[in-house]
């Protein structure tokens, strides 16, 4: 087991457990902090965090002030790490945890009427996820039109939201193998 640190908030500098492993590639400490930068104020934001491995952007976003979050993750041992995580800061009773594959996540928590301000998705690299995912977000739109999502993916996936339809790409960023998008819905009423 290793750890990684959160940047921000109250929990500044709180470390976090991650596994020692194949099961997931972790969003950086370094690449965390420069989306939160972009971003700015989470105060009182919910989020959703899809592919959500350790949860660190939850608990980074909730350290920083959003009021709740939601996890999707689908590997039971990610599921129990993320549980491990909010118990050791405490952050449980704003989160709820989804141990389900995102492709059914996503209509599930639409037939709820979740909405969210702050939508994170961190899946495997180079396995089409992306495109999946903000296709499944038109479908089934879980955000409002100021609703940031944020998809972090690999540079050799690098054109792929160029097409993504319904989307505007307000900002992109490379952190060496890995860019990071922002963007907002455009087909929704403001």
């Amino acid at each position: 087991m290793s750890t990684i640190r959160i940047t921000g908030g109250k929990l500044k500098g709180m470390s976090i457990n991650v596994l020692s492993n194949d099961i997931a590639r972790y969003t950086s400490s370094k690449v965390r902090q420069a989306i939160f930068n972009i971003i700015g104020d989470v105060e009182g934001k919910s989020v959703l965090e899809l592919f959500a491995g350790s949860g660190s952007f939850s608990i980074e976003a909730l350290s920083r002030g959003a009021s709740q979050a939601t996890l999707v993750e689908a590997n039971r041992k990610m599921t129990g790490l993320i549980a491990k995580n909010l118990a050791k800061t405490a952050l449980n009773k704003y989160c709820q945890v989804i141990h389900m594959d995102v492709r059914y996540a996503v209509p599930l928590l639409f037939g709820r009427k979740c909405v969210y301000d702050i939508i994170f998705m961190d899946p495997p690299y180079e396995m089409g996820y992306v495109m999946q995912i903000m296709t499944l977000l038109q479908a089934h739109p879980l955000l409002t039109h100021e609703t940031m999502t944020i998809a972090e993916y690999s540079r050799r996936e690098n054109d792929t939201l160029a097409y993504c339809e319904g989307f505007e790409n307000q900002k992109t960023r490379k952190y060496g193998d890995t860019v990071i998008s922002i963007l907002r819905n455009i087909n929704l009423s403001a």
